[in-house]
């Protein structure tokens, strides 16, 4: 049994020359933080998780955490797999860990303020402390000045900060001020200041000479975790359990008497909860965090000004004393287009404008009072082609060369329109694109126009019927098809090839309203797959079978379906590293966002709910361009010089269940699903040899922490949590690209306000097919049995009962002897057996496995007693698994308990009464220190896989009448909760364990 790889919590986090060195778990990570490339992981405890780490100035690096501590070689770190016998062990906890000023010694801060000295080798020279103080220490860093000058600074569970001098054994001050526990304290290089955190969510800081409070800076949500001085000691940097990173400015008067905290900047850096470690690299100004989503974040603190000058704002007055031209009064910006040479704007009086990006110029193009007051400005950034149009129908198009000449003008009138008040312009083949125009009359149809990229001739004219009810707000164009999006979340699909057809509609795609873009991502099955975004925050992949559609029905498939985690949702696209990226508003903020890996990419303050903006593509990466206050504003948003991330994480909570999509591999792995206590789901991947993880897609859809996940065919999953929710996923597997994940039916709730737990379901499909019967328990101690139908992806109740009063823990459909059984398992300790044979409307398959239909009519019958009922535990059952395949008439039940014991009992099918015999076979009293949370058989049934609370996860032979332990490891993830395995084509075994993070393990015996 070996443990492949480790995902977990990252505690720690530091720069080394080009290097990101992290603590995850019981290993540091070695990153090459410019090209993303993981050096090497290495192991530095046997057990304990590395807190914290120092590097010394002669190439040493310090690991600590908990009670173990190592010095090694930086060249150690990277060339080994595990440095284990560098591992020594104190007697007390570790809070921090520091080499001397010169790098021959390493200091080491306990839990009870007391100072351990040892050489490199870790040969303890001596012991300092504070006498008659005895402070338990929440936290605290060493500062080592020179030699003989060693600040400790040392926050204590009771709000202090106790700052002591090493060698002299005494206390400098005793600073007070916070609530609540210090989390962290650091004295800045300088020797002029001390920063502290704590329970109360303020930062302090205090003048070390002194001891005064210099002044406090409030702005994180929740507890504040750790703090950086950095540039020399003129900001501060701080992260927090509110998941954000924030850069504090300390601003000093003219006369130096006032000092100010004040905040500069927020980023957004790791999900739900808690970001542990942070470094900052000042010649370069980038910000590293860990955090408990396993994530290695890099944060480009100067990103607007890392390329040059990369914003920009311009007033009307501004830009009018620039020209020297006169401008009327009240006269504004009313649209714009950016292209790779500058900005193209239009003012409400005519006047077209340029901006030069290289000259920093504004030039007056032309002149036309036809596009006084209303005007749209559209075009194609990548063809240098600008479009105006006002309400009249008139069309003026520019194109210009690639440093900004305007090379040609055409307009045109279009006649059939009296007004017009929409244009969208998309690209429509190598040569051409295609504008639409729309009137205010319902009446009136849609226009489309094929226009020449070079010439700017209009090649041919498209009219169309215009929908009822048909609002266009997106257009996308796709072979000799176009797609329109509408408002009530209605998309519009017309082929030019049929001018005198109806369009084809999707009505409804998503709960929310508007549709904000439409863009084709790819081609599976030959048939186009399009991303489509919704106002409301909600996106969609569907497929569309464009020959076979019509107006009368679209053969179309949602692929995939979500929804955003906060905010207005106005567009997306696929990047080039094939990972989706989202774009739109949280209030007045413009944000880009990585749905794939879940993290913030970029934020912009501009302006409120009628605000005016556009995000144009110039080559390069993005321009955000926008009217703010009157005033026209842009912001570039260039391709990171650094790797944003250096490792992905999972979740920002415990998973509480893990599925492997067993039936087919996926690029060299499997899919998997984890459910999280932060109430997601996420389907991603693992390779079997390297343990890497892709993730794909994390789906928002509970409201609540995820109880089971489990995937039930080679494209069913289903997932359960609290307030009733059961939903049923399709898994699609057919791109190339990415796998998708759509919900396809939700299991009705007893009540409108639902509020209790689906503890766990069980399923057995019909045969030869996607209707399945289900079987689900709940806290309340009711039991229910579903039908499933394919054909109308609704559930239909079958049987309802309540066993007694207790919690319902688990659940299993067995058949056997032509006898479908529900076992179920409660808090008290009983395994209790259902015979539900007759009351269900379907008979087992001659294998047992499947069903079949036998017509009867579907009712919802009450639940049978149960036909036999025995204890097993002292308390709860937390998990079991079942065999009914190794032999005749027989249910073998595994169980694992909160008494800390596993058991094996056999159930036996009498052949003439068909009445249960049980029998205890197995039970090992004593099979972990703690809770078991998980068991599951591999290895064709012989085998048992265990893990429980203690980190221990071992391995039993179940072939005989007894439980025969073959192996137990220790696991690096805490609060392990879950696992699940798979086999593969070599006969061993690969098992996904997960708690606070997941780890990969391969089993061979």
């Amino acid at each position: 049994m070996k443990e492949i790889s480790h995902h977990g919590p990252g505690l720690c986090v530091k720069f080394y020359d080009e290097f990101v060195y992290a603590g995850y778990g019981p290993y540091i990570e070695q990153y090459n933080y410019k090209s993303g490339e993981l050096i090497n992981r290495c192991r530095v405890f046997r057990k304990n998780k590395v807190h914290g780490i120092s590097i010394s100035s002669n190439g040493y690096i310090l690991a600590y955490g908990a009670r173990s501590a190592a010095v090694c070689s930086l060249s150690d770190i990277s060339d080994n797999v595990s440095i284990l016998q560098e591992e020594r062990l104190l007697a007390e906890w570790i809070t921090c860990g520091e080499f001397s000023a010169d790098g021959n010694k390493v200091f080491l801060l306990t839990c009870y303020n007391k100072v351990i000295i040892s050489d490199i080798i870790g040969t303890i020279i001596g012991v300092k402390t504070i006498k008659g103080e005895r402070s338990i220490l929440y936290s605290g860093s060493i500062k080592p000045f020179s030699d003989e000058l060693v600040y400790i600074s040392a926050g204590t569970v009771m709000g202090g900060v106790l700052v002591w001098n090493l060698y002299e054994e005494s206390i400098v001050h005793n600073l007070k001020g916070h609530e609540g526990s210090i989390f962290y304290s650091t004295i800045s290089d300088n020797g002029k200041y001390l920063a502290s955190c704590s329970d109360d969510r303020s930062i302090r800081l205090w003048d070390l000479k002194t001891g005064a409070e210099l002044t406090i800076g409030w702005g994180h949500t929740a507890r504040i975790w750790n703090l950086k001085f950095f540039q020399d000691d003129r900001k501060i940097i701080s992260v927090s359990e509110d998941c954000t990173c924030r850069v504090w400015d300390i601003i000093v008067d003219e006369d130096g008497k006032s000092v100010l905290l004040q905040q500069s900047n927020i980023y957004e850096v790791h999900q739900i909860k808690n970001v542990w470690g942070v470094d900052v690299n000042s010649d370069h100004m980038i910000a590293v965090t860990s955090g408990n989503d396993g994530r290695l974040k890099i944060t480009d603190l100067i990103q607007t000004s890392r390329t040059g000058k990369e914003t920009g704002s311009f007033s009307i007055q501004k830009i009018q004393d620039e020209l020297d031209i006169p401008f009327e009064k009240g006269e504004i910006i009313k649209g714009f287009q950016w292209f790779s040479f500058g900005l193209i704007a239009v003012t409400s009086f005519g006047k077209i404008l340029k901006y030069g990006d290289v000259n920093k110029k504004w030039t007056l193009e032309l002149e036309d009072k036809r596009f006084s007051s209303f005007v749209i400005v559209s075009g194609i950034s990548s063809k240098n082609i600008a479009i105006f149009m006002n309400n009249k129908a008139d069309i003026l198009l520019l194109r210009f060369d690639a440093v900004g000449n305007l090379q040609l003008s055409s307009d045109y009138n279009i006649k059939g329109l009296k007004k017009s008040t929409n244009c969208l312009v998309s690209i429509f083949d190598r040569k051409s694109i295609i504008l639409l125009l729309e009137s205010p009359n319902p009446r009136d149809r849609l226009i489309f126009l094929k226009i020449d990229n070079y010439n700017l001739d209009i090649l041919q004219e498209f009219r169309f019927n215009r929908p009822d009810n048909f609002v266009t707000t997106c257009m996308e164009a796709f072979e000799d098809y176009i797609l329109l999006g509408s408002r009530f979340s209605t998309i519009g699909i017309f082929n030019l090839k049929g001018s005198d057809v109806d369009p084809y509609l999707i009505r409804k795609l998503t709960p929310g309203d508007t549709i904000t873009s439409v863009s084709f991502v790819e081609i599976e099955k030959k048939l186009p797959i399009f991303s489509v975004t919704n106002r409301d925050g909600y996106f969609n992949f569907i497929t569309i079978d464009l020959k076979r559609s019509s107006c009368k029905r679209v053969h179309f498939s949602v692929l995939h379906s979500n929804k955003v985690s906060k905010g207005f949702l106005e567009g997306a696209y696929i990047d080039d590293k094939n990972q989706y990226i989202t774009y739109g508003f949280k209030s007045s903020l413009f944000y880009m966002y990585n749905e794939t890996n879940c993290y913030e990419i970029m934020s912009e303050p501009c302006g409120g709910a009628h605000r005016q903006w556009n995000l144009f593509p110039d080559g390069r990466g993005f321009v955000l361009v926008y009217i703010k206050a009157s005033d026209l504003h842009y912001r570039k948003i260039r391709e990171p010089r650094f790797p944003a991330v250096l490792k992905n994480g999972l979740h920002g909570r415990e998973i509480r269940d893990i599925s492997i999509l067993k039936s087919q591999p996926y690029k060299n792995g499997y899919l998997f699903c984890t459910a999280s206590e932060d109430t997601t789901v996420r389907l991603s991947h693992f390779d079997q040899d390297t343990g890497d993880i892709t993730n794909y897609w994390l789906q928002r859809k509970h409201v609540s922490g995820l109880q089971r996940c489990k995937f039930i065919n080679h494209h069913l999953m289903i997932s359960c949590s609290a307030r009733e929710e059961l939903f049923l996923w399709d898994i699609d597997q057919d791109s190339s690209s990415r796998p998708y994940i759509s919900t396809r039916a939700t299991l009705p709730t007893s009540s409108d306000i639902p509020d209790l737990r689906i503890m766990d379901f069980d399923v057995k499909f019909l045969l030869n097919s996607d209707s399945f019967l289900l079987a689900t328990v709940y806290s309340d101690s009711v039991i229910k049995v579903w039908s499933f139908d394919e054909a109308t992806n609704k559930f239909a109740l079958l049987i309802e009962g309540r066993y007694e009063t207790c919690c319902l823990l688990n659940v299993k459909l067995e058949s056997v002897a032509k006898q479908l059984y529900l076992i179920t398992t409660p808090t008290d300790g009983h395994v209790v057996v259902y015979n539900i044979t007759d009351y269900i409307p379907y008979e087992l398959a001659d294998n047992f496995q499947f069903l079949l239909e036998n017509f009867n009519e579907c009712k919802t019958l009450p639940l049978p007693n149960y036909i036999t009922k025995f204890l097993v535990h002292q308390s709860g059952i937390k998990t079991f698994c079942t065999d009914s395949e190794s032999l005749p008439r027989t249910i073998k039940i595994f169980t694992g308990g909160d008494d800390n014991a596993i058991a094996m009992n056999i159930l036996k099918v009498d052949a003439d009464s068909l009445g249960i015999i049980s029998s205890s076979s197995s039970f090992i009293e004593d099979a972990a220190s703690s809770t078991i949370t998980s068991i599951s058989l591999f290895d064709k049934n012989r085998k048992l896989m265990m893990t429980s609370v203690d980190q221990l996860v071992k391995v039993w032979d179940v072939t005989g009448d007894d439980l025969v332990p073959i192996d137990k490891r220790y696991t690096t993830i805490a609060d392990t909760g879950s696992l699940d395995v798979v086999t593969l084509e070599d006969s061993s075994t690969l098992s996904l364990i997960g708690g606070v993070g997941i780890s990969l393990w391969k089993l061979a015996f």
